[in-house]
């Protein structure tokens, strides 16, 4: 077993706690750790601070708990597992030392690949960006959802304004997929589908039957690298925008990526 510690502290610019506060930032979370684990063949492990599990937007809440063992339920069984504590906003050698206090001797990890991105990442023996230059593409639970011979997998609603497109631009791209004779199933937020606006495990199957994936570096991009090859992920952003480590990564590791 292996004991990953979901770093306390942001490694963005001043001090504060790092919650993942968004889907995405749970999802990815859980995709390192499997990918390191199915390196290794060994389970995972994920500790979290209090505010990782049991808080959301300020405020106790059960929201957080619910995603995580959604999330875990994607991978295969027993190859992940969440563990929470009562303890948040420590420094990450406190944060260590409270868990090795417990009985695990878990690690932190860094991005060597986008070091010079985040001011308050430090370097810590356990490189993960490495993991992550393979396609995962898992296969997903067959789920009770009609879908089509010939479709694209979309989602453009990311909670930061700069990531998105404008409606008009995003129509006219997806009118190019549609000319080829794709369908387009949204999936997350802007679904009229139910299911793949509420339900992971739908999306998944979802995403395990598409041709390709097609948005913004949003949440959902860290669900469409769990099943699709890197060169059927393609993204959009606005020219000269704001690009995360994530969208850099993806980009680096083969997804295609047009600006508009």
């Amino acid at each position: 077993m292996k004991h990953f510690a979901l770093r306390s502290k942001s490694i963005r610019k001043g001090d504060r706690p790092y919650t993942t506060p968004g889907l995405g930032d749970r999802i990815h979370s859980a995709y390192v750790a499997y990918q390191y684990g199915r390196k290794h063949n060994t389970a995972v492990t994920i500790h979290l601070t209090d505010d990782k599990w049991s808080v959301a937007n300020g405020v106790k809440s059960d929201k957080k708990k619910k995603s995580w063992a959604e999330i875990i339920s994607l991978f295969p069984e027993g190859a992940l597992q969440v563990q929470p504590h009562p303890v948040e906003n420590l420094t990450e050698d406190k944060w260590l030392e409270y868990l090795k206090s417990k009985g695990y001797d878990a690690e932190i990890s860094y991005y060597k690949d986008t070091i010079k991105m985040h001011p308050n990442e430090t370097v810590v023996p356990l490189e993960i960006s490495e993991y992550l230059k393979t396609p995962l593409m898992l296969d997903a639970e067959k789920v009770d959802l009609e879908l089509p011979n010939k479709f694209i997998t979309t989602q453009w609603d990311s909670t930061d304004i700069g990531r998105t497109l404008s409606p008009i631009v995003k129509s006219q791209i997806l009118s190019e997929y549609q000319s080829k004779g794709y369908k387009v199933l949204v999936v997350g937020g802007e679904s009229e589908n139910s299911l793949l606006r509420n339900s992971l495990k739908h999306v998944a199957y979802a995403m395990s039957k598409a041709d390709k994936h097609v948005g913004c570096d949003s949440g959902f991009l860290h669900m469409a690298l769990m099943y699709f090859d890197f060169k059927d992920i393609v993204l959009y952003g606005k020219v000269n925008g704001y690009k995360s480590h994530h969208l850099y990564r993806a980009i680096n590791n083969g997804c295609v990526y047009k600006e508009v």
